[in-house]
């Protein structure tokens, strides 16, 4: 992270199952790290590339620690796609938007 890089929340390295929901397909990936304003999740490899761009709002749903499914409104701070032989995967951060109270609360679980 640069020196001009500020965060409002310090991050949780965890790693939460999730998928994300744009242009009407759904792409599964692994959360890396979050915090209560936002994350930084990767994708599964994928066969196309889809159209994502920073300052795009998407859905995500993800499964808490406790087991409980959560589904958060996003929007994308930015977005890397990397290719390979076996297809596109995607890497992306993205702030919450209005986090509801379960979420909040999980958070304050694990800080």
């Amino acid at each position: 992270m640069g020196k001009s890089e500020k965060r409002r929340a310090d991050r949780i390295v965890e790693n939460l199952d999730a998928e994300i929901i744009s242009g009407g397909k759904t792409y599964k990936g692994i959360i890396m790290n979050f915090s209560e304003a936002g994350l930084y999740m990767v994708t599964a490899t994928a066969d196309s590339v889809v159209d994502i761009t920073p300052s795009s709002s998407i859905e995500l749903r993800c499964v808490l620690l406790s087991g409980n499914k959560i589904s958060l409104k996003c929007e994308v701070k930015w977005f890397q796609t990397k290719t390979s032989s076996h297809g596109v995967s995607f890497s992306m951060g993205m702030e919450i938007l209005d986090p509801p109270q379960e979420y909040r609360k999980f958070i304050e679980t694990i800080v």
